[in-house]
């Protein structure tokens, strides 16, 4: 890196330098903020198939209950139809 920039330095001069430094910062903090969005994106991801697989597990044992109910209200009613 500094072999770069003294390169760079005697060819462009202090601008130069000043660019090469701002594009590697620039660089730095584009890998971090695509590192965090992709952290982010996974954590939603984790979450919405948690939900959903609450939400399958309750939904199942909703349809188990209300077999058992309509069976128990067969049973004690007698066949209606």
């Amino acid at each position: 890196m500094i072999d770069l920039l003294q390169i760079v330095a005697s060819i462009g001069g202090v601008g130069a330098v000043f660019g090469i430094v701002v594009f590697f910062i620039y660089r730095i903090d584009r890998k971090n903020s695509e590192n965090k969005l992709r952290e982010d994106r996974k954590f939603m991801e984790d979450r919405l198939t948690n939900v959903l697989d609450n939400y399958s597990e309750a939904f199942e044992n909703n349809t188990k209950a209300l077999t058992e109910l309509t069976t128990l209200l067969l049973r004690l009613n007698g066949k209606s139809k």
